[in-house]
């Protein structure tokens, strides 16, 4: 009996040992947790009709301005070589806060997917209570542009709660960014 009183009382002991020390170190693990910088949660606004897609968008701060860390899936057949992003910043209450448009280059492969981090160029304080809404303007591949008709205003919609508007998608020839046609002479001997 005695050496079972014994066992209980090493054990217990070991117990609040292990929570004593689970109770002191936890000041260092919320530090270490401070000293990361937090990022906010974005709405990305998946247009099907687009080659390109979005994944898990998220918006930090840095020493250089904020960072939209996310991962960019390429859904054709083509090289998709740059993006023209959207970003709405709206109030809690809904009022639209601002609005953000730049141009990343991106390129890849197709039919990937690949991690990006992005630098928009935000302007004035963020709040914590801001929402924040991601769309996708226009998908810049060797052979085609994606433009999106009335991608600002679907997206508002869309921030509204409004899941139904869909843009319009237009492709174009890409003039500028093709890969040069190389002709080669035919060499006839006779």
């Amino acid at each position: 009996m005695c050496n079972l009183f014994k066992i209980r009382l090493i054990v217990l002991q070991a117990c609040l040992a292990s929570l004593a020390a689970a109770f002191f170190s936890s000041g260092a693990i919320s530090a270490n947790r401070q000293e990361q910088p937090q990022s906010a949660a974005v709405a990305f606004f998946d247009i099907p009709d687009l080659p390109a897609r979005v994944d898990e968008p998220k918006l930090r701060k840095s020493d250089e301005g904020s960072v939209l860390d996310c991962a960019v899936a390429n859904r054709s057949s083509e090289q998709l070589l740059g993006l023209r992003l959207i970003l709405l910043v709206v109030e809690h209450s809904g009022k639209l806060r601002s609005r953000i448009t730049w141009t990343e280059e991106s390129e890849l492969p197709s039919y990937s997917i690949k991690a990006f981090a992005f630098h928009p160029i935000m302007k004035g304080e963020l709040h914590s209570t801001d929402q924040f809404y991601l769309g996708i303007e226009e998908v810049i591949g060797h052979e085609t542009i994606w433009q999106t008709v009335g991608a600002e205003k679907a997206l508002r919609a869309y921030s509204r709660g409004q899941h139904d508007v869909t843009p319009e998608v237009r492709a174009v020839a890409n003039k500028f960014d093709r890969f040069p046609v190389l002709t080669v002479p035919l060499l006839i001997r006779h």
